[in-house]
């Protein structure tokens, strides 16, 4: 008994020495491999900006059908990623158009992640999209206020992201956020070379840049606020654009399933919707009409100052104007 006591006694060392060391988070080593909260992927076009998430929830997604919280929850952020796109016209944010802003709903995800993860996992992160395979963690949409501010430097701008939380969470309740804020410099090219990213920061929502005033009192801002708890499928609640796409699909849905077969009842159904058709075009008229004679040109369009970014559009996104502090 003696020699396989041994045997296994020098096994063990041999597998102890072939066993590399586990980090601990004190480690000066552990902590030099950890992840910078903005790790560069290419200088002045592409960012990844690690956000932390306080007081969020963690989820972890063990396979398709199953996904569980963990209590309590590790410190976590959220990844976003802010490219020029190749045309260097508009910047990206995990692959959604917000400068110029893309028309309302424009539901932007982040993939969550332990807050320690280091620079290895960052680059391969990176090099699938931000698409790791199973087990991964939880990507949320996020509620959120889009911000531009023009400075009085020409051809500056600068733009800021605030996540101010999640629609939900371990519960159907939202998860308050907005603790930091990230602000990007923007740099516009002459000759119409498009724009560039001169500087990207992550601040305290009380230390980011504040607007200046015009000559005509007004701060040089715009703002638009999303939360994804106030759409659904056919718009954002409580606009009459919503009501006409409700009642449009209800229309749709009621033919589909019961006139569509009846002979007799396809002049009148047709008839009904060329009418619609018709009032709905004449209200898209007089709206555009009454917004050029009161010169409400779109803001953000004045703001940058071109002319490629989208049109006006009723009732979405809202847009406001805050004084500061």
């Amino acid at each position: 008994m003696v020699r396989p006591l041994a045997f296994l006694s020098l096994s063990a060392v041999v597998a102890a020495s072939f066993t590399p060391p586990i980090k601990h988070e004190s480690d000066p080593s552990f902590i030099k491999d950890l992840a910078p909260v903005i790790t560069t992927v290419e200088a002045n076009r592409s960012y990844v900006v690690k956000l932390e998430c306080v007081g969020c929830p963690f989820a972890v997604i063990e396979n398709e059908l199953h996904m569980s919280w963990e209590q309590p929850p590790r410190d976590n952020s959220l990844f976003l990623k802010f490219d020029v796109d190749k045309s260097n016209s508009a910047l990206l944010l995990n692959g959604h158009r917000i400068l110029p802003l893309d028309p309302m709903p424009l539901f932007v995800n982040a993939l969550q992640w332990p807050t320690n993860v280091t620079k290895d996992t960052i680059i391969q992160l990176i090099k699938t999209d931000f698409k790791p395979t199973l087990p991964r963690h939880q990507e949320f949409p996020l509620q959120y206020e889009h911000t531009l501010l023009r400075t009085e430097e020409a051809g500056q701008l600068w733009f800021q992201f605030n996540v101010t939380g999640l629609p939900w969470g371990a519960t159907n309740e939202p998860v308050k956020m907005g603790q930091k804020v990230v602000q990007v410099l923007l740099r516009e090219q002459g000759s119409g070379n498009g724009i560039s990213i001169e500087d990207i920061q992550v601040v305290e929502a009380k230390d980011r840049v504040q607007p200046y005033k015009m000559k005509c009192g007004k701060l040089a801002m715009v703002r638009t606020a999303f939360d994804p708890n106030e759409w659904d499928e056919y718009g954002k609640f409580g606009t009459w654009s919503r009501l006409w796409n409700l009642v449009m699909g209800s229309m749709g849905d009621f033919w589909f399933n019961n006139l569509q077969h009846n002979a007799l009842m396809l002049p009148l159904a047709l008839l009904l919707a060329v009418s619609i058709f018709l009032a709905r075009l004449l209200y898209q008229q007089r709206h555009q009409e009454n917004v050029s004679r009161d010169g409400d040109d779109d803001a953000e369009t004045a703001l940058l100052g071109r002319e490629d970014a989208p049109p006006p559009y009723a009732d979405i996104p809202v847009i406001k104007i805050e004084e500061y502090d």
